[in-house]
């Protein structure tokens, strides 16, 4: 294998790293687990328990890019409500918790992605 290959095939398995990180986040709001080390409350993300129930394959691909990440609709097909499923939240609320929960998210997702490439990517 030339050097260009072997690169590649690094570059690819880091990117694939990144994006289970910000998928394991997702499945966290999703499932309103509260997150791994120690939890979302230890980290400053507040009120994350009223997103569970409340992704969409939208709305995780919006959370993902607000991360700074894009991610491949099949990949967050998971999410998929049936289409007379009730929200309780509208996207607007979600775009808010967002905003207010910015840094601490932020300082999460970029924790879980550096555990998950052994440190070669913080962010």
């Amino acid at each position: 294998m030339n050097k260009r290959s072997e690169n590649m095939k690094a570059v690819n398995k880091l990117r694939s790293e990144v994006t289970t990180a910000i998928i394991y986040l997702l499945d966290e709001l999703e499932d309103g687990t509260g997150g791994d080390y120690h939890g979302f409350d230890e980290w400053g993300i507040k009120d994350h328990r009223k997103l569970k129930g409340q992704l969409n394959s939208y709305r995780a691909q919006k959370i993902a890019q607000f991360l700074g990440r894009t991610i491949n609709k099949q990949k967050l097909s998971k999410y998929s409500k049936p289409k007379e499923y009730e929200y309780s939240l509208t996207n607007q609320d979600i775009g808010q918790w967002l905003e207010s929960n910015k840094n601490a998210l932020i300082k999460y997702s970029s924790f879980n992605i550096g555990v998950m490439t052994n440190g070669q990517i913080s962010k």
